[in-house]
């Protein structure tokens, strides 16, 4: 019996492959590698560029014109809130900083007298007879 393996069906496909990259590779740097083509790409970005700022323009002009918010609007709202939470934690913070931690607000009787509320009938009696 002979030792030797089969030969494997994937090699070839695997050398292909590694091959195309190859020349795929060189021929990509050859091309990418000239003036011509910085020049190119730089104008490309330069056009998508221009064409976001009119769409932006032309959403901000058809937004506005339909009385609705725009994105620079939404981002100003949100830091506005976002400074009014600090702000409010803020002032929290103060407010919890002056109450003694031994006092839990609401807790223990009332000062004063108890509140009592007259029934229907006994606020018309009162009426008629003058009090109030």
């Amino acid at each position: 019996m002979s030792k030797e393996s089969p030969p494997d069906p994937a090699a070839n496909f695997r050398e292909m492959v590694t091959k195309w990259e190859r020349g795929f590779d060189s021929l990509a740097n050859q091309v990418m590698g000239t003036e011509g083509y910085s020049r190119s790409m730089n104008q490309m970005q330069d056009l998508q560029l221009g064409m976001q700022s009119m769409f932006k323009e032309f959403m901000t002009q058809n937004l506005t014109n339909a009385n609705m918010p725009t994105r620079d609007d939404l981002v100003r709202l949100a830091e506005s809130v976002g400074d009014l939470d600090r702000r409010m934690a803020r002032i929290e913070s103060l407010l919890e900083a002056m109450v003694p931690s031994n006092a839990a607000v609401g807790s223990g009787p009332r000062k004063g007298p108890p509140r009592t509320k007259k029934p229907p009938s006994a606020k018309a009696k009162g009426s008629k007879d003058g009090k109030k």
